[in-house]
């Protein structure tokens, strides 16, 4: 069973602006490992994988903005954009009718009005804020929201409840 919590924070919400100056340097890191993508492989026909993005890119400004589960999302996203990618091209080489076109490379997010997502995995936000207070504290930031979620993982005699 995998747990998920999403929450949609609309523009009159005061959370907002930070958010999305996270989520615009999301799309930052987003577009420059999707640069580095695919110059490598309209240059030299070589694929780099989330792993050989992920080395090139942890010591740079755009993925140490935000947090770093966050940053790999972000990059896990990018990877599997590039999957679906080739996985179009096998298909289209296959049977070219069953499309209008040849599909594209993947494309980058608009540079003054693009965002990308957010998301925080459990090791992202705070544990113990989470369990007193069934609030939700982002990582490398001050950011709280309610959380509907009542964790509780005291031992009891057999197992967790």
């Amino acid at each position: 069973m995998q747990l998920v919590e999403r929450t949609i924070i609309k523009k009159n919400h005061p959370n907002y602006k930070s958010l999305d100056a996270l989520a615009f340097l999301s799309k930052n890191l987003y577009n420059m490992a999707n640069y580095i993508v695919r110059q490598e492989f309209i240059n030299k026909g070589n694929y780099l994988n989330y792993n050989k993005v992920q080395k090139l890119l942890q010591s740079g400004a755009d993925y140490r903005a935000i947090p770093a589960k966050v940053s790999q999302q972000v990059l896990i996203l990018l990877d599997k954009n590039w999957q679906s990618f080739f996985q179009a091209i096998r298909a289209y080489n296959e049977c070219p009718s069953k499309f209008k076109s040849r599909p594209k490379l993947p494309k980058y997010k608009h540079k003054k009005k693009g965002r990308n997502l957010l998301v925080y995995t459990k090791q992202a936000i705070s544990k113990p804020q989470l369990v007193k207070n069934k609030k939700i504290l982002l990582s490398k930031s001050e950011l709280f929201f309610d959380s509907k979620i009542n964790y509780d993982s005291r031992p009891t005699c057999e197992n967790y409840s």
